[in-house]
């Protein structure tokens, strides 16, 4: 059949043009109204847009189509639980378990809406079958531990009916999920198991050593969550102590107290920038806070329309509920009222910088990476350049975690350009280096864009990382238990890198495979990598090699203060022995692939 409609869908899917894409399919399934991979293809692309309901329509005309194809059943469920349907879409999950029975997203996906219809035991046995399938989703024994916390019935006989019967041929492999539901931050659902397991093994050594730790490992967020709630008693109008307690509270996954710490924490200091605190915004979503966190930041914009906070926490709000239009319109006031502020104090008194035009100016330059080696600084020292203009956050990490947003969600975060001056823009998100995905979106938006790196000695890297996501209270593990966690994950997945979660120490620190990738993108010459350590001895040089890329004039700053400084403990010499190991063989190859030496003990 000759569809060249469909053929050309494809094509447009492809490069990115989803729109157009969209366009095409919904022609090709007009002049072929019985061609069931037009309407799945339309599905998918309606999908990537967001436009959850349309792609119901199509998957379901997908299935009537063809009823023997199990991925039009999956993406069906996926639209629909982002529709919150979810008993149908736990009736599309259960179509494509019958016609594909091995994949463990499916079951993953079911446990997702079982769990929201609260049948907690077949939510159960719906993971149980993922983590069988396939130990190392992301956030599967999260997701796991959640629900055994929350069932009544009998664990053991639970477990009979999802026909996982412990045994002394099976028993190991239920020590070994409870070994991962403490390592993924779901001690009392471990302890319930390791407590089960023991009545099967009494005389196991290594299970009641696990048990014993994850007891005291117990008392230690008890006590943490104590202080947590002590220091909120103290100190009742500090948004910082409220923030701290809501922390916690998630760490220990107490969504609802934690929702509303975080609340409380908004009501005190709305004028704050929120939208960086990303545990905060999962759990708001989670919790279905949403709302109230919108209607408190249109009473703070009413009350206090030149502000500027409101209006970018606000369109986070809205970005988060799908509603990207109005989210777009907040960041455009945003960005105009940074713009024009920062252009005026930036205008030597030559140019009557008055207003902006309606062009938006694209990024001339981005900090591309990596994580905790430099990019704020380097950032914070350009921002303060006579002809350098920022958007309205430093990380909108579009091209990794939210590129499904839009092109013109991302603009809309740039300045508009001011009458009567050269300016140039640009962003820093360190999430785009290690993001296997980002080079080829960023070249086929912006190809001729500037990119720069900084590279920092990996051990000192993973550490500050460590200390830093702690510091957050986002990271509730001990170091030498993070890195054996990881390094164990990366044994059985060596490409997986998880988002915005505490992890990958490790993983973010072997620069080679992520310097490749970009350069299979880019032109060497469009990518300028810094050593991180030549840039805290000598800031001012180093700005000005930038300086000298962005073919920018000489800016000399009157001191060059380190704006993300990292405090953290002597680290214990065999931990740095142990990272220092394991990154060796990838700092050699760094080294030969770019011809140049970095001397990282």
């Amino acid at each position: 059949m000759n569809n060249e409609y469909h053929n050309l869908g494809n094509s447009l899917q492809e490069s990115g043009r989803f729109d157009e894409a969209v366009a095409a399919y919904k022609q090709a399934v007009e002049l072929h109204p019985d061609f069931s991979w037009s309407y799945h293809n339309l599905g998918d692309v309606l999908l990537k847009l967001e436009q959850w309901e349309d792609a119901v329509c199509a998957y379901k005309k997908a299935v009537e189509l063809n009823p023997d194809f199990s991925w039009s059943y999956h993406n069906l469920g996926d639209a629909l639980l982002k529709l919150r349907e979810w008993e149908e879409a736990a009736v599309a999950y259960r179509c494509e378990i019958a016609l594909n029975s091995d994949f463990a997203w499916s079951f993953c996906n079911l446990g997702d809406a079982l769990t929201q219809l609260k049948q907690w035991d077949e939510a159960i046995a719906a993971y149980l079958k993922a983590v069988e399938i396939d130990g190392s989703l992301p956030g599967i024994y999260d997701k796991l531990g959640y629900v055994l916390g929350q069932t009544k019935s009998d664990l053991k006989l639970v477990l009979e009916q999802c026909q996982l019967q412990i045994t002394p041929e099976n028993w190991k492999f239920y020590l070994q999920l409870g070994k991962n539901l403490g390592k993924y931050d779901r001690p009392k659902s471990a302890i319930i198991f390791y407590q089960l397991l023991l009545t099967y093994a009494p005389s196991c050594a290594e299970l009641s050593v696990a048990l014993e730790e994850l007891l005291q490992q117990q008392e230690k967020y008890v006590s943490t969550l104590a202080s947590a709630r002590a220091t909120v008693a103290q100190k009742p109008d500090d948004c910082w102590s409220y923030y701290n307690l809501g922390a916690v509270l998630s760490q220990q996954k107490y969504g609802e107290e934690a929702a509303a710490a975080f609340l409380q924490a908004i009501q005190i200091n709305p004028d704050n920038p929120w939208w960086f605190y990303y545990n905060l915004w999962e759990v708001l979503v989670e919790q279905n806070k949403l709302d109230e966190v919108e209607k408190l930041c249109r009473e703070v914009v009413e009350a206090q329309p030149e502000a500027f906070w409101p209006y970018l926490n606000l369109g986070e709000v809205l970005t988060r509920q799908d509603k990207i239009a109005e989210a777009i319109d907040c960041y455009q006031t945003a960005s105009y009222k940074q713009t024009l502020a920062s252009a005026l104090l930036k205008n030597t008194g030559n140019l009557p910088l008055t207003k902006t035009t309606d062009k938006v100016k694209f990024p001339n330059f981005i900090i591309i990476g990596s994580q905790r080696c430099g990019t704020t600084s380097l950032y914070t020292y350009l921002a303060q350049h006579p002809q350098i203009l920022t958007p309205i956050k430093k990380e909108m990490d579009f091209f990794s975690w939210h590129f499904h947003r839009g092109i013109d969600w991302y603009l809309a975060h740039f300045p508009q350009m001011p009458e009567g001056g050269e300016f140039v823009t640009g962003e820093a998100s360190p999430s785009y280096f290690d993001c296997r995905e980002a080079p080829k979106r960023l070249y086929s938006a912006f190809p001729e864009a500037k990119l720069i790196v900084l590279l920092r000695n990996p051990v000192d890297r993973a550490i500050s990382h460590f200390y830093r996501l702690k510091g957050l209270n986002w990271e509730g593990r001990s170091l030498d238990r993070a890195i054996s966690d990881e390094i164990e994950r990366l044994n059985q997945n060596p490409e997986y890198i998880i988002g915005e979660e505490p992890g990958n120490y490790l993983a973010r620190g072997r620069y080679i495979e992520f310097i490749k990738n970009w350069l299979a993108c880019f032109p060497r010459e469009q990518l300028l990598i810094l050593k991180s350590e030549d840039f805290y001895a000598k800031a001012a040089a180093t700005v000005q090699q930038v300086l000298e890329f962005l073919d920018l004039p000489e800016y000399q700053l009157p001191e060059y203060q380190n704006a993300n400084p990292g405090f953290y403990p002597r680290v214990n010499e065999s931990v740095r022995c142990c990272l220092s190991d394991y990154f060796k063989p990838y700092n050699q190859e760094l080294e030969e692939y770019l011809g140049r030496k970095f001397d990282w003990e």
